[in-house]
């Protein structure tokens, strides 16, 4: 018997798919939700406890030879082509199969087993014109530098007399479902104040918490349609009232901001000037996927995927390689639960 390793051939995690639809409450959208993004590689590189993994491998001649295989985990024979796993770790995969009486052996992948981890999402209420802005992105930086278990929105609003370039159009919704009226305002999971000074243990004593759901986003840009997909799971099935939030945001914005911290010698904008001609702007909200309070989860059981997904066409003034999307799944308060974040163009799996 002859035996053969095939380094190019992929096996496939693929998922049982639940696809939808999604519908607006508060107002439209801006996109129209299309088809599931194919890939051709790792579908999901983690998964959460007990959940189902089905395993694939296409040849190289793309010829679905799943049932010809054994599959093993960790050099383990499995039966069938499904594993699960009720503790946590990395696990390896391959197969092997008889094709015109080669053996043949996949290349090996390796895939995780995790519990979710906790995105808190803080939101930054802001403007151009706003002298005292800066401190919130000031806390912001500061954030990012002691955790990575955060997802960062700046809605930026015009004022009459000083125009805002970053202006977000559905704002005055945003500030009447979160009790929004001066600026600066910053929230944490979009309900609670943040307030000055901006002390980081109040997003540090929840960011990286076990949870029960997870999140991941997978996009892809052709020209300057982008089309974006969701993936979101409970480990006990969704709740009623939960809504999918999804936004795209841009970084790198370089524009002045008015500095009321010039002469604060206390201020990290100490002697930056007013304005600070070549500020950056981070994390903008430029568009909503979804509808801008979030569509609806219909009803999913545990462990079961609930998928949509959303297209747009981009404005040729976004710089490409500096934008984000951003989703969250927020309760009937509209109080975030979970976020996640990732690049146009990444598949980021569930963390």
């Amino acid at each position: 018997m002859i035996s053969k390793r095939i380094p190019n051939i992929i096996i496939l995690l693929l998922l049982a798919l639940s696809f939808s639809c999604s519908k607006t409450e508060e107002n439209v959208p801006l996109t129209t939700p299309t088809a599931q993004i194919t890939v051709d590689k790792l579908v999901r590189k983690s998964s959460l406890r007990n959940q189902e993994i089905p395993f694939k491998i296409i040849n190289e001649s793309g010829v679905d030879v799943t049932d010809l295989a054994t599959f093993y985990v960790d050099g383990n024979p499995i039966d069938g082509s499904v594993f699960t796993s009720p503790t946590v770790g990395e696990f390896e995969v391959y197969g092997v199969y008889m094709d015109e009486g080669v053996e043949i052996t996949t290349n090996t992948e390796t895939f995780s087993v995790i519990i979710p981890k906790r995105k808190v999402v803080v939101e930054d209420y802001t403007g151009t014109w706003c002298g005292f802005c800066p401190r919130v992105a000031g806390a912001i930086t500061d954030l990012h530098e002691v955790t990575d278990d955060i997802t960062v929105v700046a809605i930026h609003e015009t004022a009459i007399s000083f125009p805002d370039p970053m202006h977000f159009d559905q704002i005055q919704l945003l500030k009447d479902a979160f009790g929004v009226q001066g600026f600066p305002a910053a929230r944490i999971n979009r309900s609670t104040d943040w307030p000055t000074p901006h002390t980081l243990d109040m997003v540090t004593s929840m960011a990286g918490q076990d949870t029960n759901m997870s999140i991941a986003i997978n996009s892809e840009l052709t020209d300057n349609d982008l089309l974006v997909q969701i993936n979101v799971v409970y480990e006990e099935g969704s709740v009623q009232g939960d809504k999918l939030v999804v936004y795209l945001v841009e970084n790198g914005i370089i524009y002045g901001q008015v500095n009321y911290y010039d002469q604060d010698s206390t201020s990290p904008f100490y002697q930056m000037g007013d304005p600070i001609s070549n500020f950056e702007h981070n994390e903008v909200l430029r568009e909503s996927l979804s509808s801008v309070l979030g569509d609806v989860i219909p009803s999913t059981e545990a462990l079961t995927e609930y998928i949509t997904s959303f297209n747009i066409s981009l404005p040729s003034e976004y710089v490409v390689d500096n934008l984000d999307i951003i989703a969250m799944v927020v309760d009937s308060n509209n109080t975030a639960k979970n976020s996640q974040h990732a690049h146009v163009n990444e598949d980021k799996s569930y963390e």
